[in-house]
């Protein structure tokens, strides 16, 4: 590609938010030129993790023509059970009481990105670049210039790329960020996160549990055959141990720790491990670039709301360019995360409050979470704000025409 063209939009890093942001901005905007530059050479990355997607990113996944491909792999959250373990505080969620057929879907996290790639690939204004990497970043008045190397060993030359607009979506340890010299605030909740499939000897047939026990936040999600998705919670002074323990052991533990309450778990597959810390960038955007998802914000996985707020960023950051003539001018990026920060908070604040608020043994705090569990089961209002906030439906988008200005 001629250094001297300028490219409209780069975005750094194809995985889910990077992709999911390409394509709504490519088909709002058929007028940009969009680059996806991805370090891994084949295409996205096959990423391990199970998702949890939210009603209203299900909705947007529907409205893109995307979902038919992954109904098959997908299993549908109608109800979700939150308690805490030793107490009598629960409270419930169901899809019919919030006038939707799921509250959400769990999928492969490769199986989203597989489809997001082959959409992106009928696109003729979407270039993907893999095998490639960012390693240079000059900002200059009325673009930025890229400089781009590739991931072969051998390869030692570089390329320069100039854009109105670089979008980094290169994860929680984002070269972008980095490079724009944005600071990221950590929070670290010293806990580990242990995630496996789980087989179970009967289907969850639907639910989703979130329960709070004496080592953390433990969730199951329901999969197709007869299996779960686990998020298991540990201190970190716990976790080499548990991680240790033979499969029949784990089992043993974790059947202690969640109860019988989703039947008898009788097998598991490949356990991972990672640490549970709220990563946030001190802003998000800076002359002719913007960062999201990871590379703005990692939450604990409680609640299941990190990846979801990542596409209400691929959602916000498409309304906002779809009106702008210069997708880099420094007002539309502003209003872009002004319009962000709201949600950032909102999310983040529950995400946090819940982590520390359940992690908290003292008598006090006790009681009064139990209360709040209680309360929110039995007041129809509360209960319908709580599942709506998580349902992410205040943020579904409402698409333009392809190329309308408003």
């Amino acid at each position: 590609m001629d250094a001297d063209k300028l490219t409209s939009i780069i975005i750094a890093g194809g995985g889910l938010v990077g992709s999911l942001t390409a394509l709504l901005l490519a088909r709002r905007r058929p007028d940009l030129s969009i680059v996806i530059v991805e370090p891994n050479a084949a295409g996205p990355v096959p990423d391990k993790r199970t998702i949890a997607l939210a009603a209203a990113t299900v909705e947007l996944l529907q409205q893109q023509g995307i979902w038919s491909s992954l109904a098959a792999a997908s299993e549908a959250i109608k109800h979700i059970h939150v308690s805490d373990r030793g107490y009598l505080g629960v409270t419930r969620l169901h899809a019919e009481d919030e006038g939707v057929a799921a509250l959400g879907q769990v999928v492969p996290a490769a199986t989203l990105n597989r489809a997001l790639y082959q959409q992106l690939g009928e696109l003729p204004n979407v270039t993907w670049r893999a095998g490639t990497r960012v390693v240079a970043i000059e900002q200059q008045i009325a673009s930025a210039a890229v400089t781009l190397a590739s991931m072969a060993e051998t390869a030692a030359e570089t390329e320069q790329l100039n854009c109105q607009l670089l979008i980094g979506a290169d994860g929680q340890r984002s070269f972008v960020r980095e490079a724009l010299g944005i600071g990221m605030q950590v929070t670290d909740y010293k806990q580990v996160g242990i995630i496996a499939t789980l087989q179970l000897a009967e289907p969850l047939a639907g639910w989703a549990y979130e329960r709070f026990t004496d080592t953390g936040p433990l969730a199951l999600l329901p999969l197709p055959n007869q299996q779960a998705s686990l998020v298991w919670s540990v201190a970190e002074s716990d976790a080499s141990a548990t991680l240790a323990l033979t499969d029949e052991q784990f089992l043993s533990a974790l059947q202690a720790a969640f109860g019988y309450r989703a039947g008898r778990f009788v097998g598991i597959g490949e356990r991972l491990q990672f640490p549970l810390q709220l990563h946030l960038a001190e802003r998000s955007f800076a002359h002719r670039a913007v960062i999201i998802g990871n590379a703005s914000h990692t939450l604990h996985p409680i609640a299941g709301q990190g990846f979801n707020l990542g596409v209400r960023d691929a959602i916000s950051l498409s309304d906002q360019l779809a009106r702008a003539d210069d997708p880099g001018a420094y007002a539309t990026l502003a209003d872009y995360w002004q319009q962000r920060k709201d949600d950032y908070q909102q999310i983040i604040g529950l995400t946090d409050l819940l982590v520390r608020g359940f992690s908290n043994h003292h008598w006090p705090m006790t009681q009064l979470r139990n209360l709040a569990l209680l309360g929110l089961d039995a007041v129809p209002p509360l209960r319908n704000r709580f599942a709506r906030q998580t349902m992410g439906l205040t943020y579904l988008a409402k698409p333009l025409a392809n190329g309308e200005r408003t």
